[in-house]
């Protein structure tokens, strides 16, 4: 019997949405921006011809999840240098704690906004990373400036921070963690700069990271205004 080209590809279209996990794997890509052009049943029955809202939104969710997964290993080469080296010169621990607070005030924010975690989730990645970083630089540093009362102080900040924002902060006073990581990443990159002027030298820093960096922040602008619907910026360190 002849089976029309038509009829064969509906025929696999049905199979596809009866497979395990397809259905809800369908419904975390397109469920969050239904509309009438893109839903999760919409979506399946036109692959892999996609229209232009199932295909965008496609990309956009495989494009967070490629930064969440370069992110993770975003500061692996910084790491293997100050490991080879066994120093941690070239870094400014003020500018360092700042840089947390930065990852730490984006994923605050998207997190009690709801946003989805591939509109986030490499802040998560690097605020472990930086967690990991400070704590090499403190047992590196060269020098009896890195008192037990700096590292008490430290834990009693992060342990505020998180009363603060997750008990305390009022919902309209959310925009705040978001709206101070300008000043923040100023002040962050500023004491970089002059850590790295006074010892004329990088030390462990990576211009691998500091790429990643730039590129992955560039297309999180995209894939934050898609996934959130809200012109605000992600900011990303470099």
């Amino acid at each position: 019997m002849h089976i029309a080209p038509t009829e064969l590809i509906l025929g696999i279209m049905i199979k596809l949405q009866d497979i395990p996990f397809v259905l809800p794997l369908a419904e975390w890509v397109w469920g969050g921006d239904a509309s009438e052009s893109v839903s999760p049943e919409l979506c399946l029955d036109l692959f892999p011809f996609f229209n232009r809202g199932c295909l965008s939104q496609l990309i956009t969710k495989a494009l967070g999840i490629a930064i969440i997964l370069g992110a993770c290993l975003n500061k692996a080469p910084i790491m293997m240098n100050m490991l080879k080296s066994e120093s941690a010169a070239g870094f400014s621990r003020m500018g360092m704690y700042s840089e947390t607070l930065v990852y730490a005030n984006a994923a605050s924010y998207a997190f009690l906004e709801g946003h989805p975690l591939t509109a986030y989730g490499e802040n998560l990645a690097l605020l472990l990373q930086d967690f990991i970083l400070i704590y090499l630089i403190w047992k590196f540093t060269n020098n009896p400036s890195v008192t037990v009362q700096e590292k008490m102080a430290v834990a009693v900040a992060a342990v505020a921070y998180l009363i603060g924002v997750f008990q305390m902060l009022p919902d309209e006073m959310r925009y705040t963690l978001q709206a101070s990581n300008g000043a923040i990443m100023i002040y962050s990159k500023g004491v970089q700069v002059r850590e790295t002027y006074q010892i004329k030298h990088t030390g462990a820093q990576s211009i691998v990271t500091s790429s990643l960096n730039l590129v992955g922040g560039i297309v999180r602008i995209f894939t934050t205004l898609k996934e959130t619907g809200e012109k605000t910026c992600c900011y990303v360190v470099i």
